[in-house]
């Protein structure tokens, strides 16, 4: 990595990659699970669309798969034993 330099921009920039959409929405499903949030507010990070990454996702794979895969990291992490 090279050093920074006076120069040099200090402003984020992302660039799209090449990968499965329903992975991408598993991986974030799992972060924000994992960091307490409800499947609801997880639910309205897609449905936004403010949040552009994750309601794109959306809107490549449905409300239905975004919700079935809320419940699927839901239950890997959590067990099924907890309501929805």
């Amino acid at each position: 990595m090279k050093p920074a330099e006076c120069g040099d921009p200090m402003e984020l920039v992302g660039v799209a990659l090449p990968a499965d959409p329903a992975e991408m929405a598993r991986c974030l499903i799992e972060e924000y699970l994992l960091l307490g949030w409800d499947e609801r507010r997880i639910a309205l990070l897609f449905e936004r669309p403010c949040y552009r990454a994750t309601h794109g996702l959306a809107s490549a794979l449905g409300e239905q798969r975004i919700r079935a895969l809320i419940d699927e990291v839901r239950v890997q992490w959590m067990g099924a034993g907890r309501d929805a």
